[in-house]
């Protein structure tokens, strides 16, 4: 459900916000933040009307990370990250960034990156107000969800935590992308990973999700699929032993079955894949 779209700025480009040079009581912008977040924890205790939501910017020093830049604003680092478009805590690269006055949370209309996709899913039911946002690039429209912070799941996708290891001592035998089919000598695409490990090794959930598929795959062998938050899906082949049923809610870590070599295989792994919206993606990147 989303509510009556808004203007936050009449200029259409982030650069012509009004700049906080400071990040002190010297500045008089800074104090006009500071004094609109204490404004917003007083209304929001008493049920009064929260304080307009109001943007600035901000020129980051060499060095300084989005965790520093919150505290100075006493603000939660997720307001700057989400309308930032961040996807890291780190700084490095951007001249200028956007510091809003209040807490809350941004979402595109149209999510990019996982974090995005992740807090688009989790959040596309609940009721917000569209803000037109001045960036770089010019106005985007963003759903504004004020005095929010970060949910467990969107919080691990931004420290880029949202995926565990399934096998955590298993040996990478084979990667994502163009290799040599062991059986036909065929080239091929390898959709997923390989990561052998003793038969019997337990196979954990590499994120908290609803087991969507167990079944047997000619290839694969004995399978097990996950659907989580976000699009993802999350694939475990050649398992030994399943252990979980369809339809089954499963935590991140949960042992889902063991290592084993059913299906077309030359000897004892997990084959894992990653897949996001369709589209499979390589795991490495993705896990710790």
């Amino acid at each position: 459900m989303f509510l009556a779209g808004l203007l936050v700025a009449t200029v259409a480009f982030a650069s012509e916000l009004p700049r906080i040079e400071r990040l002190d009581a010297s500045d008089a912008l800074f104090r006009q933040q500071q004094f609109d977040m204490q404004e917003f924890y007083r209304s929001a205790a008493r049920g009064e009307p929260l304080p307009a939501l109001t943007l600035f910017t901000y020129a980051p020093r060499d060095g300084e990370t989005l965790f520093a830049v919150a505290a100075r604003l006493s603000i939660p680092y997720s307001a700057v990250a989400t309308v930032n478009d961040l996807t890291g805590p780190s700084l490095d690269g951007r001249d200028l960034i956007i510091l809003p006055n209040i807490p809350g949370v941004f979402v595109p209309l149209s999510p990019q990156t996982d974090l995005q996709h992740v807090m688009h899913s989790l959040r596309s039911d609940t009721p917000a107000l569209i803000y037109s946002i001045p960036t770089e690039t010019g106005m985007r429209p963003y759903r504004f969800y004020a005095g929010d912070d970060f949910l467990p799941d969107e919080r691990r996708s931004f420290l880029g935590l949202l995926f565990r290891h399934p096998v955590p001592n298993g040996r990478l035998t084979s990667p994502f992308g163009p290799r040599t089919n062991p059986f036909t000598s065929n080239w091929v695409f390898h959709r997923g990973v390989d990561f052998a490990a003793p038969e019997g090794t337990p196979v954990l959930a590499a994120r908290g999700g609803t087991v969507s598929e167990v079944g047997v795959d000619p290839v694969l062998g004995n399978l097990v699929r996950i659907r989580h938050t976000g699009g993802f899906v999350t694939v475990y082949g050649h398992l030994a032993e399943i252990r979980v049923i369809l339809n089954q809610e499963v935590a991140s870590g949960m042992i889902l079955g063991t290592v084993g070599s059913t299906g077309m295989t030359t000897g004892a792994h997990l084959h894992f894949e990653i897949i996001q919206g369709g589209r499979h993606r390589d795991p490495l990147p993705l896990l710790p």
